[in-house]
Parts: structure tokens; C-alpha cells; sequence
């Protein structure tokens, strides 16, 4: 009778743990170098029942602009290869008709440099700065900077742009859950 007690305090104790744990945030240098970057919204990712990510948008207003900075910080519940997260990517990006096909390989060949594999708890960043260029984090850690101006835009539009796969999660991430065409400038 004692032992399911101390089982049962134990379990709760560990679930309230986890349910206190941020589903994503920024990198600390980040956070201190941009201050003005506020969390607008958040939303999780499951696809056929798994539970993929949980990703969250920052911006230093309530909505998007592919010309202002802007982070999306996704923390991965399961563990990808970096090549299948390159390859996904430049699908979105062949699906949205984002950069030319020389561009294309050009951001997928530096993806493939700067991304390590994630595995679940795994915390990736992308910061789009005020001109396009975009900033990586693993966690705390600087991956490095996709340089091209259009870069960043591309990027962010696989989550932002109103031809998005996932729109649910669009509307989530820009804080509202219905029509949210007017909080997105170009």
C-alpha cells in the first residue's frame, strides 16, 4: 500500500516536471542581443498520430514581415537526420516555388553543412535578421549563417506564407486560430 504511494507522488512528480518544461525558447545570445523578440505564438506539429515538434514564432510585433527579424525555435520530440530535414525542406521550397532551382541547391548543400542530426529534445532556431540572411542555433550553440539575402524569407515562408503546408499551425504561430491573412506583410 506505502509502495503505490510513494509511486503515485513519484509519477506525479515527474509529469508536473515535464509539463513545466518550455516547449521551445530562444537561445540565450539571441535573446540578449534581441531583446525586442517577443514569443506571438506557439503550435505542435503531429503527423499520422506522432507527435513531431512543438515550434514557436518570435517577432518584435504581432506579425510577420519577411523584411524584419523574426525567430521560429522548434523543439523536436523525435529524432531526424539532417539529410531528411535538408530534403524536406527543399521540397517546401520546390512545392512554394521559393528561390530558383540553383538557389535551391545552393541553401540545401550549406543546410547539409550547418545542420547536425536532431534527436528528441533537441532545440534548432532560426533567426531571420532585418536584411534576409538567417542565423542557426542547436540549443545555445551558433550553427552559423546562411548568408543570402532571399534565405531567410524562403525559409521562414515553409511556416509563415498563407501556401503553407500545415495553415492550422500558421494561424497558431501568428496567435490566432482563424483567418489570419492581415497579420502577414511582405
Amino acid at each position: 500500500m506505502r509502495r503505490w504511494g510513494l509511486l503515485r507522488r513519484v509519477a506525479v512528480g515527474l509529469l508536473l516536471a515535464c509539463l513545466s518544461l518550455p516547449a521551445a525558447s530562444l537561445p540565450t545570445s539571441l535573446s540578449e542581443k534581441q531583446p525586442e523578440l517577443r514569443a506571438i505564438g506557439k503550435a505542435t506539429l503531429h503527423w499520422f498520430g506522432l507527435h513531431v515538434y512543438d515550434i514557436e514564432f518570435y517577432a518584435p510585433e504581432s506579425t510577420y514581415s519577411s523584411k524584419g527579424p523574426a525567430a521560429l525555435s522548434i523543439r523536436y520530440n523525435i529524432s531526424i537526420k539532417h539529410h531528411r530535414l535538408v530534403e524536406t525542406t527543399r521540397k517546401e521550397w520546390q512545392r512554394m516555388k521559393r528561390g530558383t532551382a540553383v538557389q535551391r541547391d545552393a541553401w540545401a548543400q550549406q543546410l547539409e553543412a550547418l545542420w547536425p542530426d536532431v534527436k528528441s529534445g533537441d532545440r534548432l532556431t532560426a533567426f531571420q535578421q532585418q536584411t534576409g540572411p538567417a542565423l542557426f542555433y542547436l540549443g545555445d550553440r551558433l550553427l552559423g549563417e546562411m548568408a543570402d539575402p532571399e534565405f531567410g524569407p524562403a525559409f521562414f515562408a515553409i511556416w509563415m506564407d498563407a501556401d503553407c503546408r500545415y495553415p492550422k499551425i500558421r494561424a497558431e504561430l501568428l496567435g490566432n486560430g482563424t483567418d489570419v491573412k492581415k497579420k502577414v506583410k511582405p
